[in-house]
């Protein structure tokens, strides 16, 4: 069995700045052949080819002038990608801007949680975007590390993330969600990707925020379209698909590993979650893969 590769931002030179920009050609002669997790965000405009492209078990169809986006912690699956050429950007977390022109009553205007993975750019926003990742490339070939070149490329970086966001704003069906209850949906999603592991109750969580149970169900439907308890859910099974479709582990060693000290228990849950037990979705996973 396949196991999951783990993948950080690691560029010594730009370290302190904590962004790169890279051709399709050059990584391309770097992807690994498993399934990989990323720890940064990366951001691919396809500007020539086509192909597919695998995030968390969706394959997406990729054309010029496709953004893929894909944030800490999605796995991805790389294909034969040798007639594609695209624009690649690599962020590390800790170098997203901080600054206040871009909160609004506290919730980050970028609100990176809730992009596509995949969207068409227009013509316009194409070429707006290609410009940007130029002029990131140019001021690179200068960066010296100084503060001032720091602040440059990130006010740069922010620039191109906020037309980004602004588009995404517009593909998506969550533009009227209020902040407070985009807000209270991010302290829940923080909350959860710390304790899904062990922690599959709603109570638990609202206990833990200081939110009545019905709070953060309705941020969680006017966000996401699902009951808070549903969420949880599936984010347990979606951590469970990926162990059993990527990793060598027993679906009793899975089932344990989130949460569940009786197997039959987690067997139950995964196949309401998704339809077949989960031997029977790895299964169909190999299938897939020969």
């Amino acid at each position: 069995m396949q196991k999951i590769k783990h993948t950080f931002f690691e560029n010594k030179r730009l370290a302190a700045l904590g962004v790169e920009t890279i051709s399709f050609s050059d990584l391309y002669q770097k992807l690994p052949t498993v399934p990989e997790r990323l720890e940064f965000y990366m951001l691919i405009l396809v500007t020539k080819g086509q192909g597919q492209h695998c995030i968390d078990f969706i394959d997406y169809d990729l054309r010029p002038g496709t953004l893929l986006f894909v944030r800490p912690g999605q796995v991805q699956e790389w294909q034969d990608y040798r007639d594609l050429q695209a624009e690649v950007v690599l962020i590390d977390p800790a170098a997203l801007p901080n600054d206040e022109r871009v909160k609004s009553k506290g919730v980050d205007l970028l609100a990176l949680q809730d992009w596509q993975n995949c969207t068409l750019l227009t013509e316009l926003l194409q070429q707006d975007i290609r410009q940007s990742i130029s002029r990131l490339k140019r001021d690179f070939e200068g960066f010296d590390g100084s503060e001032l070149d720091i602040s440059l490329l990130h006010n740069e970086l922010l620039n191109l993330l906020l037309r980004l966001a602004r588009w995404q704003n517009k593909v998506r069906v969550t533009d009227q969600v209020t902040s407070r209850s985009r807000k209270t949906y991010q302290l829940f999603i923080d909350l959860l990707e710390q304790e899904y592991r062990t922690e599959h109750s709603l109570r638990f969580y609202a206990e833990k925020l200081g939110y009545a149970q019905s709070t953060l169900s309705r941020a969680c439907i006017q966000v996401e379209g699902y009951s808070a308890k549903v969420v949880i859910d599936r984010r347990v099974a979606l951590e469970a698909r990926r162990m059993l479709a990527h990793s060598s582990a027993s679906v009793a060693e899975v089932g344990y590993w989130l949460g569940y000290s009786e197997a039959t228990n987690f067997v139950k849950f995964f196949r309401r979650m998704v339809g077949v037990t989960p031997q029977l979705f790895r299964e169909q996973r190999l299938e897939q893969r020969h």
